[in-house]
């Protein structure tokens, strides 16, 4: 098939996962869906598991920014944390004096590598020429992957530029 695409010209899509970090620690720690979570400080803060004598359940007891004390900044937070007003690289006593229930949890750069890399090989599936910029941060070549749902370069252009507030479709049409 050839490429309805000039040779030159590239499509490449910007990808910066927003609250990536955090995003991860929600996926190890479901039971904080919704709650205000930080990711900064150091291990000290690490969950504990303990067990209910009454029940035997087995439950994780998480640090609170409230307990803080230190010179540490959080490295990101939940947008639960974000409406509280406490942001990446914002000092952790400030963000215990904003939002002293949230949940205060270690980065854990093993994690974070290691779902990065999984997001990457399923990226890499769609679109195999990527460039990895970070952790949390890459640029993909679309140009093929657009080239097979339009018919013109024009069409291409138009479907790459379009704003998307839903999923995308298996193709894009301009409507006339």
């Amino acid at each position: 098939m050839t490429s309805p695409l000039p040779a030159s010209p590239r499509i490449i899509a910007h990808l910066d996962m927003d609250a990536f970090y955090a995003s991860v620690e929600l996926l190890r720690y479901p039971e904080l869906r919704g709650l205000p979570v930080v990711v900064g400080g150091g291990q000290r803060h690490q969950p504990v598991s303990e067990t209910d004598p009454v029940t035997g359940q087995v439950r994780r007891r998480f640090s609170r920014l409230r307990d803080y004390a230190g010179r540490g900044v959080a490295t990101t937070a939940t947008y639960e944390a974000r409406a509280l007003g406490v942001h990446s690289a914002i000092g952790l006593m400030k963000a215990a004096h904003l939002a002293p229930d949230a949940v205060l949890l270690p980065a854990d750069f093993d994690q974070y590598r290691h779902y990065s890399r999984q997001f990457k090989r399923v990226v890499r599936e769609i679109a195999p020429q990527i460039e990895d910029r970070g952790i949390d941060e890459i640029y993909i070549d679309l140009t093929d992957v657009v080239a097979q749902r339009v018919e013109s370069a024009q069409d291409a252009w138009w479907c790459a530029a379009r704003p998307r507030p839903r999923p995308a479709r298996s193709t894009c049409r301009r409507s006339t």
